[in-house]
């Protein structure tokens, strides 16, 4: 027996196979395949979807605040269409000390810097410049080249440099700073481009000047001599008094001193001076003796005293010439003193000097201690 088919029947199952003919049509119809680069990493991915947010969802990727995304996300897509996503980066950034954060979507620190508009040509850096950017952060120290004046006491040093703060830059230049050097600038202060460091330097020195202490006179009785007469016991010196004073120098300028100490390096020593106390024995006037065997005549002046001679033994010395000096030099005037007999009996300066009858009462005064002894010649005529 033969099955006949309904024409309803019939109808209805071709129109579920069209459908499923045409479904399958339009499905591969729809399909693409994408290039994507995330980071500079190429994928294909497949996808019926129409837009780049499709194409993101079909590779399980989000795209964050920071992150670079082109075409924008609802840009419709094509088969063989290409979309870039660059992941941003946060970054701490530290410029010559100064801290602070910035996002950038660069691969490496060389990158990044172009990115930000950092000119770090001749800059040192904490990370080469090749170095990849992780997307967990990173930190990047930067220190700038920077021109610099430094003006030293007077003179004026420069330099481009790297260095961070004021005292590496004074430290380049070999300049070290002492005590009581004035500077413009913190040592530990972050330099800028174009600064110019103005350091004064002072120097204190001690110095030393001596100023003489004068001699004080002390008189002491000479009984040696007669009154009216002295003559100097002890000569004494001079004392030394020495000023101590620091001397302040800025820039090599004197300008400012102080006194330290005075004190006394030498004392001065009193000069001693004898001052006569003796009586003047009063000369008594007596006819000239009989000349010398050489017939010379008497010294003006001359006296007889206490049965002596003094005359006669003037002219045996002298010739009775006052003012007589022997051939050496050494024995003067009518008695033939040397200068330190004529001294030791009270006499000062030179005896040719002294009047005859000075002269003669040195020689009495000399023969009341001596006797004819100092006259071994002459001394018979007394």
């Amino acid at each position: 027996m033969s099955i006949r088919t309904r024409p309803a029947a019939l109808a209805l199952q071709s129109l579920i196979l069209a459908a499923l003919v045409g479904g399958a049509s339009a499905w591969s119809i729809t399909g693409k395949t994408v290039a994507l680069s995330v980071d500079g990493d190429l994928r294909t991915v497949a996808t019926h979807g129409s837009t780049v947010r499709d194409v993101l969802d079909a590779a399980h990727l989000t795209v964050g605040a920071h992150d670079l995304l082109a075409p924008a996300s609802g840009t419709k897509v094509q088969d063989g269409a290409r979309v870039v996503l660059r992941r941003g980066r946060e970054m701490t950034l530290v410029v010559d000390g100064a801290p602070r954060t910035v996002w950038v979507t660069a691969g490496s620190v060389a990158e990044a810097l172009d990115q930000i508009g950092v000119r770090a040509q001749g800059a040192v850096l904490s990370a080469d410049r090749s170095r990849a950017i992780p997307l967990r952060g990173f930190l990047l120290d930067v220190r700038l080249p920077k021109h610099v004046q430094v003006r030293f006491a007077g003179a004026l040093r420069e330099t481009t440099t790297t260095d961070r703060t004021v005292g590496e830059v004074l430290r380049r230049v070999n300049i070290r700073l002492v005590a009581g050097d004035r500077i413009d600038a913190a040592i530990t202060s972050t330099v800028h481009d174009g600064q110019v460091i103005t350091v004064t330097q002072v120097i204190g020195r001690h110095v030393s000047t001596d100023a003489q202490l004068p001699v004080r006179t002390e008189s002491h009785p000479d009984e040696t001599l007669f009154v009216g007469q002295s003559r100097v016991a002890e000569p004494g010196h001079v004392g030394v008094l020495r000023t101590t004073s620091l001397l302040l120098f800025t820039n090599g300028k004197l300008t400012d001193r102080w006194v330290e100490s005075v004190r006394r390096v030498v004392e001065p020593r009193a000069r001693i001076l004898g001052v006569g106390t003796m009586s003047r024995p009063v000369p008594v006037a007596v006819a000239p003796s009989a000349p010398a065997p050489a017939q010379r005549s008497s010294p003006a002046g001359s006296t007889n005293s206490g049965g002596l001679d003094w005359g006669a033994l003037a002219n045996c010395e002298s010739g009775g010439d006052s003012r007589s000096v022997d051939g050496g030099g050494s024995y003067r005037g009518l008695y033939q003193f040397s200068i330190g007999t004529w001294q030791s009996v009270g006499g000062s300066g030179d005896p040719i000097d002294a009047s005859p009858g000075e002269q003669t009462l040195r020689a009495q005064l000399l023969y009341q201690r001596e006797g004819r002894a100092p006259w071994p010649v002459c001394g018979r005529y007394l």
